[in-house]
């Protein structure tokens, strides 16, 4: 099942808060369109586990700020984009003060983890791992089981792929954390 786009209805991020939710589909805002991904699968609901794990050893039980699994963030307010990461870091110093609310996250998460998804296409990827950079992320994610990769965007121009037997890690924002690609994607070493 293929991705789902509403261009005839242009939305604010405020609207777009309101929507109700879309059973079998993540929504989110991209410049103003609503766009709908089929919820994923098992194995991706696994590997975006794993990394949920490791982003909570090292970042959060360090107390170095929190992880969120399937929460919007509104990256870009001027044109209206709000985007859901698969698991997502938020640096203390940039948590909201106070209690957590219900509300949208401001800015982009300081780390971002995006599962490939069958339904997911190569320039669709990149394009959200671009939103996450301009909305403020520090480090971008993508990982795709079926490849064995994680690509690893610092910035625009700081891309790089790392394979089975690589080392992630998250060099100036969570300190120590360190794993290897094979097996966050579920995949031991190779024989």
């Amino acid at each position: 099942m293929q991705k789902t786009e509403h261009p005839r209805y242009r939305l604010s991020v405020a609207q777009f808060a309101e929507l109700p939710e879309e059973e079998g589909f993540r929504l989110e805002l991209v410049r103003g369109s609503v766009v709908g991904e089929p919820a994923p699968g098992l194995r991706h609901s696994r590997v975006a586990l794993a990394f949920l794990d490791i982003l909570r050893e090292f970042g959060e039980r360090a107390g170095l700020g929190l992880v969120f699994f399937d929460t919007g963030f509104v990256v870009n307010p001027t044109e209206p984009t709000v985007r859901v990461p698969d698991v997502a870091f938020v640096s203390s110093e940039r948590l909201p003060q106070g209690a957590l609310t219900d509300e949208l996250g401001e800015g982009a998460p300081d780390v971002v983890v995006e599962v490939v998804s069958p339904s997911n296409s190569a320039s669709a990827l990149q394009r959200k791992a671009l939103d996450y950079l301009d909305g403020g992320a520090r480090l971008v994610w993508v990982a795709d089981p079926e490849a064995s990769t994680v690509t690893v965007y610092h910035s625009r121009s700081r891309i790089r792929i790392l394979e089975r037997a690589d080392l992630l890690t998250a060099e100036g924002v969570i300190p120590g954390l360190e794993a290897r690609v094979d097996q966050l994607l579920g995949r031991g070493p190779e024989p």
